[in-house]
C-alpha cells in the first residue's frame, strides 16, 4: 500500500527540572548557562518542527516534572506548543515517570494542538494531513519504564502506517510481532535503536546531557516516512551546551611545552568544528607510564589547566576545560613481575580489571565507609558499577600506586629522561 509521504519529530526527555551538574566548581559566568540549558535545548527541538515544517510532533514522556520547576516548567511547555499550533502542528504527548498526564497543573491550559495520552490504557488516533489519513498513533502514558505488553499497542490491519507513543523497554522480539512500524520510546537519555523488520523502535534520547557521563551530542529524531512506509530517522542536535571527552596521545617523549601547544591546537580545531556551541571538556594525555609519570609530578597539569581556562573559557562561545589528566593504559609488564610492594599492588589491580565487566570486581568501597555516608551522594559515588567508570578509576589507581610505591625504582624506570618533559 502506498501512502503520503510525511516526517513527524519524536523528543523525549527534556528533564527541564534538571540543570547541568557534576562540576566541583561552577564559575560565576557559566551559572546561568547550566541553568538555563535545559530549557534552550528543548525550545530548539520546537523550533526544529517549525523549520522543518514536520507534519507532528511526538513527545515521549519526561519532558518536566511541574512540582519541581515551578509555574515556569508548564508556561514554557504551553508557549511552545502555541508555536506549533500557529504553525498549524499537532503534538502527542505520552506521559513518562516524571510528567504523567494528573500531575499537570490546571492554570496551565494545553492548547487545542496537544494531545495527551491516558495512562492504564493505549489509546489510538488517527492523524489527518487536508482530511487524508496519514498514521496511526497508538499512545500510552507510563509511570515506569517496565517491559511494554506489545499487545496493548497492536495496530489495525488497514495498512496505515502505525506508531507507538510510550515510555520504557521492549522486547526486540516484541518488536515484529506488534505489527507496530515505529516505537516512539522515552525514558533513556542515550540515543538507541532496535530494528526488528518490519519494525523500528527508537529512543531519542534527552536532549541536553546533564553531566560528563552524557558526553556528545544530544538531541532529537526527525523521522522521514516515505510513499512505501520505508523509515529514515535523523538526529537533530540541540544541546545548548555540550560535555566533551579529549584524549592526547603521546606515543613518543615530548617536552610539557610541545604538550600546552597541542592542548591549544586541538581546543582551537574543537570550538571552530562547533560553531555557536558551549562546550564543557575533560582531558587526559595518554601514553607510557615513563612519558606520563613526568607530566603528573608537580604543577604542570594545574598551571596548564589554569592557562587554558584563561584563554579559552570567558570568549563566546565557552569552551571550558573540566579538568587535565595524564594517566598512562597500562604500567610497563616488568613492573608487574616485581617481587614489591609494587608489583603485589598493580598484580591486585590487574586483577580487579580483568574480571567480567557484569561483577563489581570485588570494589564495594562503601563498606569503608562511615554510617553517616553510606545514604549520601559519597555513597553513591564509590558505587563503581559502570564497567567504563570501573575500569577508568582502576587505571587511575595503578599510575597513582605506582608514584607513591616508586621509591623502589629507578629513576629512569619510573618516569623516564626529566629532559624529555621538563
Amino acid at each position: 500500500m502506498t501512502q503520503p509521504p510525511f516526517r513527524f519529530i519524536h523528543a523525549s526527555d527534556f528533564h527541564l527540572e534538571r540543570p547541568l551538574c557534576g562540576v566541583g566548581e561552577t564559575p560565576d559566568h557559566l551559572r546561568a548557562a547550566f541553568i538555563e540549558a535545559p530549557y534552550r535545548a528543548a525550545q530548539r527541538v520546537f523550533d526544529a518542527a517549525l523549520a522543518e515544517q514536520v507534519d507532528f510532533v511526538v513527545l515521549a514522556g519526561d519532558l518536566l516534572q511541574p512540582e519541581a520547576t515551578g509555574p515556569r516548567g508548564p508556561l514554557f511547555l504551553v508557549e511552545q506548543f502555541e508555536r506549533l499550533r500557529a504553525g498549524g502542528i499537532q503534538a502527542y504527548w505520552a506521559g513518562g515517570q516524571a510528567d504523567p498526564p494528573e500531575h499537570w497543573p490546571a492554570f496551565a491550559r494545553l492548547p487545542d494542538n496537544v494531545h495527551v495520552f491516558p495512562e492504564r490504557r493505549a489509546e489510538q488516533i488517527v492523524h489527518h494531513r487536508e482530511g487524508q489519513p496519514l498514521a496511526r498513533l497508538i499512545g500510552l502514558s507510563r509511570r515506569q519504564a517496565k517491559k511494554l505488553r506489545p499487545g496493548d499497542f497492536s495496530s489495525d490491519a488497514d495498512g496505515l502506517f502505525s506508531i507507538a507513543a510510550t515510555y520504557g523497554a521492549i522486547d526486540r522480539g516484541a518488536i515484529a510481532k506488534s505489527g507496530v512500524r515505529y516505537w516512539a520510546l522515552g525514558g533513556r537519555h542515550a540515543r538507541e535503536t532496535h530494528s526488528e523488520t518490519p519494525g523500528l523502535a527508537h529512543y531519542p534520547g534527552t536532549t541536553q546531557g546533564r553531566d560528563l557521563e552524557e558526553a556528545g551530542p544530544h538531541g532529537c529524531t526527525l523521522v522521514d516516512v516515505d510513499a512505501e512506509g520505508k523509515v529514515r530517522t535523523r538526529l537533530l542536535p540541540t544541546d545548548a551546551v555540550r560535555w566533551r571527552r579529549e584524549e592526547i596521545a603521546l606515543d613518543e617523549p615530548t617536552t610539557k611545552e610541545a604538550v600546552e601547544r597541542l592542548l591549544a591546537e586541538r581546543l582551537r580545531a574543537v570550538a571552530a568544528a562547533a560553531p555557536g556551541l558551549d562546550q564543557l571538556i575533560s582531558w587526559v594525555i595518554s601514553g607510557p607510564a615513563s612519558f606520563v609519570a613526568p607530566l603528573r609530578r608537580g604543577s604542570f597539569l594545574a598551571e596548564t589547566l589554569v592557562r587554558l581556562r584563561t584563554e579559552f573559557g570567558y570568549a563566546s562561545p565557552i569552551v571550558w576545560n573540566l579538568s587535565l589528566e595524564a594517566e598512562s593504559p597500562e604500567a610497563p609488564s616488568g613492573w608487574y613481575q616485581q617481587d614489591t610492594i609494587l608489583g603485589d599492588f598493580l598484580r591486585a589491580i590487574r586483577d580487579h580489571q580483568t574480571q567480567p565487566d557484569d561483577e563489581l570486581n570485588g570494589l564495594e568501597l562503601e563498606t569503608y565507609l562511615g554510617e553517616r555516608h553510606l545514604a549520601g551522594a559519597l555513597a553513591g559515588a564509590v558505587r563503581l558499577e559502570e564497567p567504563a567508570v570501573r575500569q577508568r578509576v582502576l587505571r587511575k589507581a595503578a599510575m597513582l600506586g605506582a608514584e607513591l610505591l616508586g621509591g623502589e625504582l629507578s629513576g629512569s624506570e619510573l618516569s623516564g629522561s626529566e629532559e624529555a618533559t621538563s
